[in-house]
């Protein structure tokens, strides 16, 4: 770097040429495989990686192209050169197709593509080395002020703290983002209801082991009141606006109709014989509404029930004519509950999993997926994603720590405040340094 300027130009220019490296690569070796950094080859690579960030703080005094590693230039380009992939990442489908300009180039497999992880590897080192520093000067401001020495305020020494705790807590996360990757598993087990099911299936097709099995006991759905729509059967569109049923005697105007709920039935059937729907606790129930339509424009008058149907019963409209017809979509799912058995050597534990709500055990987390569309809240199958990731502690933490480094920033911002307005305080003129020395 002797013979190079280091300014916001070269410190672009390295990123690019990083990226042209990456780019290289992509085409000549393909994506990366992250299986090599797999249990305990992550952390043996996590550690030595911490001991290289440390050794070129420490060496960076006596080499100055160390510095540019982590000064303020090298942290604004590459923050911006990470900020622009994420940007991609976000806009191209990441689909993992290979063909086309986008998979040849890897942006279709973001997470696999050379120049993206190089560009976060370089980012990584420079917040952590950054890190290091920060961590460095506050041991040493707490030493000096231990020492006698004349104390900084407050508010900057929260300050410090506070930015140390939010570039520690940031690079821990993707630290563990980058070399817990390997030991990261995602897969879908379908359970059926009394049938233990222990065997998953990765997204490419893998089937996984699990070192716990699963009893589906019961799945249950609660559903949004269903919604009446007019749909245009020339187009097969439905209208914009639609009749919420919440309860007898809900109406609304639209489509050039009023429409109007007589009777509503929240679990209904109908026999194949007969027109009228009746109240029934069976399997395949569905909800049923006795709609009167009227005309705005003629004032005729339509009546009939409408239902979605179910994999059991028919689905039934009303007609409102010139191929307009008034219709019922499946209700829309508010929340949907999967009650579990999951045995753990031979330790059997029931656990309700709901969207939001996953399951625990061990290092894996069972979250609420999918279930059997066509039955809907009578499925008897849920499909549940497992997930296990060792480094979720350590991200955990972070995410703590990022917390309560925003808790300390407020608290220095309010010190700040009050040491300003103390300050900001009229003095009397008498007591004044200045009105002493400047009388006359």
């Amino acid at each position: 770097m002797a013979f190079i300027r280091w300014n916001y130009g070269t410190a672009f220019l390295r990123c690019a040429l990083l990226l042209v490296a990456g780019t290289t690569l992509q085409l000549t070796a393909g994506g990366i495989d992250g299986g090599f950094l797999r249990h305990p080859w992550g952390i043996v690579l996590a550690v030595n990686y911490l001991y290289l960030l440390i050794l070129a703080y420490s060496y960076s005094d006596r080499y100055r192209w160390l510095r540019t590693l982590w000064d303020d230039r090298a942290c604004i380009s590459s923050l911006v050169t990470l900020l622009l992939l994420v940007m991609v990442f976000g806009l191209v489908r990441q689909d993992g197709a290979e063909e086309g300009l986008s998979g040849v180039l890897g942006l279709s497999r973001m997470r696999s593509a050379w120049a993206f992880n190089i560009i976060l590897l370089y980012f990584m080192t420079v917040l952590g080395i950054r890190a290091v520093s920060d961590v460095t000067a506050l041991f040493r401001s707490v030493r000096s002020r231990a020492d006698g020495e004349a104390p900084s305020e407050y508010s900057r020494v929260f300050r410090r703290i506070a930015v140390t705790v939010i570039h520690t807590a940031v690079f821990l996360v993707l630290l563990a983002g980058m070399f817990g990757a390997g030991d990261r598993v995602r897969c879908r087990l379908t359970a059926h209801q009394g049938v233990p099911e222990g065997m998953a299936l990765t997204d490419d097709g893998r089937v996984v082991g699990l070192p716990f099995s699963v009893v589906l006991r019961k799945f249950s759905i609660d559903e949004y009141p269903p919604r009446l729509y007019v749909r245009d059967m020339h187009v097969g569109e439905d209208s914009e606006e639609f009749l919420s049923v919440e309860e007898e005697g809900a109406s609304a105007s639209f489509e050039g109709w009023t429409f109007s709920a007589d009777t509503v039935l929240d679990m209904a059937g109908r026999l194949p014989s007969e027109t009228v729907y009746r109240a029934m606790e069976h399997v395949g129930a569905v909800p049923a509404v006795h709609v009167t339509a009227v005309s705005g424009l003629t004032g005729e008058t339509r009546s009939g029930w409408v239902s979605c149907g179910s994999h059991i019963f028919a689905a039934s409209s009303l007609d409102l004519g010139g191929g307009k017809v008034l219709v019922m979509p499946y209700p829309q799912a508010r929340r949907y509950l999967s009650e579990v058995t999951v045995t753990v050597d031979g330790k059997a534990t029931d656990m309700d999993i709901g969207v939001n709500h996953p399951g625990k055990v061990g290092s894996w987390r069972i979250y609420q997926s999918g279930y059997d569309t066509s039955k809907g809240k009578w499925s008897t199958v849920s499909v549940l994603e497992c997930v296990r990731d060792p480094w979720y502690g350590a991200v955990h933490v972070a995410l703590w720590l990022i917390l309560a480094a925003g808790a300390v920033m407020s608290a220095a911002a309010v010190s700040r405040r009050r040491r300003s307005g103390d300050s900001g305080r009229a003095v009397p003129c008498g007591d004044s340094g200045k009105g002493k020395e400047g009388g006359s």
